[in-house]
């Protein structure tokens, strides 16, 4: 192995430090009013928050990695705990509550910590002229999970791949990337959001084509929904769409990057990181969720 290919140590330093500031603070949350929300692989998501947006401080990079583990952990209990759709409906139903009017609920650990992010978000100066588009996509992101899941109980047929990719939302990429925007220090994001709200779009399918591809293998075993499970689709299929989506986003970018617009170029690094990540693994199982291996010589 060779340095050829990789940054120098210097030039890992600011990232690194990020990503530890970051920690750090998810740490703290999730000793406090996220209590509750458990095995997260909160390294990747601090990590993450650092690599995409490496310029902002710590603190503004607060809000994006907090809502990428309260994504995370509203996934696994979807996924893990949810029993009938009535609680399903109903989970979903105060959690746009709180999205839409602001008002703290603490009748679950997830909705207490939704909160917490909701607060943080609002109080932001971008945030009045963002509200409306950040409940509508909140709302989006929810029904596209309500989707998957029932695909993945045999309520909905694994049939129409134009559906599927209808709701590829359920990566809640909007979830996750909405922060950025609320925490921006540049009032011109409002000027663009034309082309950054039809990028992003663009971006959810391609996350959630990249992830597909990384997790089929381990959805096929749980039964959760990949669109490798439909009929005659392809990995070179998925690739050849994903590739199409990235193409369409960097086109519609590429003027606002040219000018070293902040928000153009996260989406950017948003696309890099995700695809890349997810074509190296899987973001399960390896940093504070993972199961701890037995210790040698141990009995059992």
């Amino acid at each position: 192995m060779t340095a050829q290919g990789f940054p120098s140590a210097a030039q890992c330093v600011p990232i690194a430090m990020r990503s530890l500031g970051v920690l750090a603070d998810l740490r703290s949350w999730l000793a406090g009013p996220a209590a509750g929300l458990e095995n997260l692989p909160i390294e990747a998501m601090a990590i993450s928050a650092a690599t995409i947006a490496p310029w902002r401080s710590v603190g503004q990079l607060r809000a994006v990695a907090r809502m990428y583990v309260w994504t995370y952990a509203l996934d696994d209990h979807v996924e893990q705990a949810v029993t009938s759709l009535p609680e399903l409906d109903d989970l979903f139903a105060r959690c746009l509550n709180v999205v839409r009017t602001n008002q703290p609920d603490t009748s679950h650990p997830l909705l207490t910590a939704l909160s917490s992010c909701q607060r943080d978000l609002s109080a932001q100066p971008l945030y009045p002229a963002l509200a409306e588009l950040w409940a509508a996509k909140f709302a989006d992101d929810l029904k596209a999970v309500r989707y998957d899941w029932l695909v993945s109980r045999g309520e909905i047929p694994r049939t129409d791949i134009r559906d599927y990719l209808d709701h590829a939302s359920s990566v809640t990429l909007w979830m996750n990337h909405f922060p950025l925007w609320a925490t921006a220090a540049d009032a011109d994001l409002i000027d663009h959001l034309d082309a950054l709200v039809s990028s992003l779009d663009d971006l959810t399918v391609v996350v959630r084509l990249a992830n597909d591809l990384a997790t089929f293998h381990r959805e096929s075993r749980t039964g959760d929904n990949n669109i490798l499970m439909y009929p005659g689709v392809s990995p070179a299929q998925v690739r050849t769409e994903l590739a199409r989506r990235a193409e369409s986003a960097t086109a519609r970018l590429s003027a606002l990057v040219d000018r070293d617009f902040a928000p153009a170029v996260e989406l950017i690094r948003l696309l890099e990181w995700s695809t890349v990540f997810y074509s190296c693994g899987d973001f399960r199982g390896w940093g504070s969720d993972a199961v701890p291996e037995p210790v040698l010589g141990s009995a059992g």
